[in-house]
């Protein structure tokens, strides 16, 4: 188990994934086309955030930041927003996406285990789906904790350990081989494990789920989703390059057998508040 914890922290997995949010984008738009919930993941956060008006706000692995682009006009007046990734090329797109925002206040590289900010600097820190790319999540969580002011909050958002199983057995089921790294991600940070973690480091810790899967109709939408985790473990070994071809015809087959493909998303927020100083 202990390789299988550094691959899902490794900078290589970081730079596979994150390098550019080509396969960011892919499941955005998974999400965005063939999700079954009611409520949209953007409208689930933004209920859940409570911003007010005048709030400096850290954003830990920012990604693309089309979240923000998205709700710009919902964003409270005065609010003042740092972006941040440890991904050079993902803040770049992050720019891209949200040079015209007026509540930026910052872009910034920054490795979520050593803060470059003055303790009770910020009413709010996001660090939504990255806590287990993090190789000390304790450290990380301890310096999220020093920045917050004594009033302030913290939202981390993360995934169960039925999330995607599907996925895993498509994977596993080509070839059983592939370690693909999602089932370890739950185990570095995680819905199970969260509050445990968290309660060391805040004294209020409440989990919201999103209720949310995938019915996806379309084959390319399918393919295209599936391929985007070819950066994770070793997926892109086994399935490299002159295999894709081969692997895209095992994908149809699945697919043509009920012309759709149902995905399971197990994922929910974590809202933390009273930091410990």
């Amino acid at each position: 188990m202990e390789n299988k914890m550094q691959n899902v922290t490794s900078p290589q997995v970081i730079k596979n994934q994150y390098g550019t949010d080509s396969s960011l984008n892919s499941r955005i738009r998974i999400k965005k086309l063939f999700s079954t919930g009611k409520q949209g993941w953007g409208n689930f956060l933004l209920q859940n955030f409570c911003l007010k008006p005048n709030d400096r706000i850290l954003e830990l692995g920012c990604g693309n930041a089309v979240f923000w682009k998205a709700i710009a006009d919902r964003v409270p007046t005065g609010v003042k927003l740092t972006l941040s990734d440890f991904s050079e090329g993902m803040l770049e797109s992050a720019k891209s996406n949200t040079n015209k925002l007026i509540f930026i206040e910052n872009y910034a590289v920054i490795d979520a285990q050593y803060l470059p900010h003055d303790d009770n600097t910020f009413d709010v820190v996001i660090a939504n789906y990255m806590l287990y790319h993090v190789p000390l999540v304790e450290k990380a969580l301890s310096e999220i904790s020093r920045v917050l002011k004594p009033n302030g909050f913290f939202f981390a958002a993360t995934f169960g350990k039925d999330n995607l199983k599907e996925v895993t057995d498509i994977f596993y089921n080509y070839d059983n081989k592939i370690s693909s790294v999602l089932n370890e991600m739950v185990s570095v940070f995680g819905l199970e494990n969260g509050v445990e973690l968290l309660n060391k480091h805040f004294n209020s810790v409440e989990l919201k789920k999103f209720e949310n899967n995938l019915h996806i109709t379309d084959f390319d939408s399918f393919a295209n989703y599936l391929l985007s985790y070819r950066g994770m473990g070793n997926i892109s070994e086994i399935i490299s390059n002159d295999k894709i071809k081969q692997f895209s015809a095992y994908l149809n087959e699945l697919f043509s057998a009920k012309d759709y493909v149902d995905i399971t998303q197990d994922e929910g927020l974590f809202i933390s508040s009273i930091p410990k100083k």
